[in-house]
């Protein structure tokens, strides 16, 4: 952080010793003299209140005792500012520009207007006219910047300015956490995974690089490396939960429950009692078959916060695994009131409902999950075994047809597919697609024999199955 960014005691105790005298003189309904720093900071304390009239009232008495004041005229931009008055204080910048042609706040300020205008093409020109004329907090600028390229998507761009601030100022931990946030959204996980490898290797104590190192390995499915570089972050920053929690992600997908569950209760021990992490103990209990343990934690975290709809929809898988249907209904279908949107819910609701044999409400889930989440294949797969129990085969083909469109042909889908086409006697169309999927993914191809064993009868699919062994 550049040295403006930390707030001075000496310049706090000065701030209060100029406020309180400026008070007693309205109150005493004297007159005294304050020269334009003091000015400054009294003007600024009312600004951080958001007392802009009393701002205002400051202002015109200074500039009364010292007329022409550059200095002051930067505060009455503030003040114009904290009015929303931004087109007066552009012309107000405009004017100062004129007479201090080379001064780098003139465009500073415009740049900050500009960006609250959103019209950040401009705030970007006047930022880089501040990075030519200025030799002090370059970082910040630079970070300035990035947020103006992010705004306009130019994510390329963003990262180099990112790049060039930690290039002047490696410790600047915000600008650490701007540059994962590009990578990320530009779904640059290789080049994120290289950059914080390097930056690491020349700054092995940045905690936050290491951190971004490790989430960056967990996008690519390296959870391995990740757990590494977050352990690394850990070892530097004991406290850092962000890393805590990000490496009990890691244990919980590579099913180490226990591990995940140490980590997310060391979270408790640092932040206190947060819903998020209930729900995420629960989660590991739930997938140990620890059932009662992983109903206590989800009460715990809804106790917490009684709208933690992962919470809700963990209870309701609990209850469903206990053959409790009707209470898992139940919660399954609080997690959909609380979020509408949330396809979890609507896909445990929808395969809880069907169990239940409440079948029209269980299509009417999927329905509403379809289109949601139309890249759920598992949403597709689902409405369409109900559709095979219902009402046979032809059906279910054809609701899964209808998810083609807009999943990727996934081998799950492609042998669920060749399952209905034999299923209705469709012989050759079947074992097309079965070649092709075999092609694809041959380990998968059990997946057709759970869903259909009577296919391992047929000759002609045997033979296939023989000939893609090889």
């Amino acid at each position: 952080m550049s040295e403006s960014h930390h707030p001075h005691p000496e310049r706090n105790d000065q701030a209060h010793g100029c406020v309180e005298r400026y008070e007693s003189m309205r109150q005493h309904g004297t007159m005294y003299f304050f020269d334009v720093e003091e000015f400054e900071i009294i003007i600024d304390h009312y600004l951080e209140q958001s007392d802009a009239r009393r701002a205002k009232e400051v202002l015109e008495l200074a500039q009364r005792q010292h007329p022409g004041s550059v200095d002051l005229k930067f505060s009455e931009t503030h003040v114009l500012m904290s009015q929303g008055k931004l087109n007066r204080a552009l012309e107000v910048l405009d004017a100062i520009g004129k007479m201090e042609p080379f001064n780098e706040d003139v465009h500073l300020h415009k740049a900050s207007i500009f960006s609250q205008l959103r019209n950040h093409r401009r705030a970007v020109e006047h930022y880089k006219r501040a990075l030519d004329l200025t030799e002090e907090g370059l970082d910040e600028i630079h970070l300035d910047l990035a947020f103006e390229y992010e705004n306009l998507e130019k994510y390329d761009l963003a990262l180099e300015s990112l790049k060039q601030a930690l290039t002047i100022n490696p410790e600047n931990e915000a600008v650490l956490y701007e540059l994962a946030y590009c990578f990320d959204v530009s779904d640059a996980h290789q080049a994120a995974v290289a950059f914080f490898r390097e930056f690491t290797n020349e700054n092995p104590y940045a905690f936050v690089a290491w951190f971004s190192l490790g989430n960056a390995l967990a996008r690519l499915d390296r959870y391995e490396e990740s757990i590494e570089a977050l352990d690394f972050c850990l070892a530097i920053e004991e406290r850092f939960t962000s890393a805590l929690f990000s490496k009990a992600r890691n244990l919980l997908i590579l099913g180490r429950y226990q591990e995940a569950i140490d980590c997310y209760q060391e979270t408790i021990d640092f932040d206190g009692a947060q819903a998020v992490t209930f729900s995420y103990i629960g989660e590991c209990y739930e997938k140990m078959e620890h059932y009662e343990q992983a109903l206590i934690h989800y009460d715990q975290s809804i106790a917490l916060d009684p709208n933690w709809v992962d919470a809700w929809i963990g209870r309701g898988v609990v209850k469903d695994m206990q053959g409790k249907l009707n209470e898992a209904i139940r919660n399954l279908e609080n997690a959909v009131r609380l979020a509408p949107d949330h396809g979890d819910g609507w896909y445990f609701l929808g395969n809880t409902l069907a169990r239940a044999g409440r079948y029209d409400e269980a299509f009417a889930a999927y329905v509403k999950l379809n289109g949601l989440e139309p890249e759920n294949v598992d949403g597709w797969l689902d409405h369409a075994d109900l559709l095979l129990q219902m009402k046979g085969p032809d059906p279910a083909a054809r609701k899964l047809k209808e998810g083609s469109q807009v999943i990727k042909l996934t081998s799950k889908y492609a042998y669920r597919m060749v399952s209905y086409l034999l299923r209705m006697g469709e012989l050759q169309q079947a074992l097309v697609m079965l070649e092709d999927a075999l092609m694809n993914d041959h380990a998968a191809h059990t997946q057709l024999l759970e869903h259909y064993p009577e296919a391992v009868q047929m000759p002609q699919v045997v033979h296939l199955l023989e000939l893609y062994r090889r």
